[in-house]
Parts: structure tokens; C-alpha cells; sequence
């Protein structure tokens, strides 16, 4: 089992909407642009029958080091959270092949 990659995306965009791949690929950095800049910004990406992105803060807490076992204290830091849709969380415990954003 691998890792779906950027380019892959980019290929189905082109092989689905006819766009060529160059146009796929821009089309799909254009889109992970604009969410890392709302992220950010310290604003939710939400993608509707997805998912939810967002950035939280973290803050110190003490642990151990790997190395020695010695303690340290890992430093406060800002990551993203994902928090999945409800219908995403269903299709993946099923392991159905149902489409995500079924044609309307």
C-alpha cells in the first residue's frame, strides 16, 4: 500500500477533466497554496463531505530524548489537525469504494 502523491492527483484531474497534465499540476499546487496560506493565517479549511483542516497551537510539555533517556522539554509549536467528515470516517470503516463527492 503507497502513498497517493501530488503528481497522481494531478493525473486524475487530467485524465478526468481533460486538462493537460501541466495544467493538473498547477491546477493542484494552486489548491495546496491556498490552503497552507489559511492555515496559515490560523484559519479552517473545511472541505464539505471531507474534512476539516486546521492550525492549533501546541504548547510546552516535558519528555524524554530518545538518545539517553534524559529529560527535555519539547518546545510549544504550531501544527495542523484533521478532523474527518462523518461520511469519510463511514466509507473508510467500511472500505467501500463510495464515492466521497458523488455527482449531484
Amino acid at each position: 500500500m503507497g502513498a497517493l502523491t501530488k503528481r497522481e492527483i494531478a493525473e486524475t484531474v487530467s485524465n478526468e477533466l481533460g486538462y493537460s497534465l501541466r495544467v493538473s499540476l498547477q491546477l493542484v499546487n494552486e489548491i495546496f497554496s491556498q490552503i497552507k496560506a489559511s492555515l496559515i493565517n490560523g484559519d479552517q479549511v473545511k472541505i464539505v463531505r471531507f474534512g476539516a483542516l486546521r492550525s492549533v497551537q501546541k504548547s510546552a510539555r516535558r519528555g524524554t530524548s530518545p538518545v539517553n533517556g534524559e529529560p527535555i522539554i519539547i518546545p510549544a509549536q504550531r501544527t495542523v489537525a484533521f478532523r474527518p467528515s462523518r461520511l469519510l470516517k463511514r466509507i473508510v470503516n467500511a472500505r467501500t469504494g463510495e464515492e466521497i463527492l458523488p455527482d449531484r
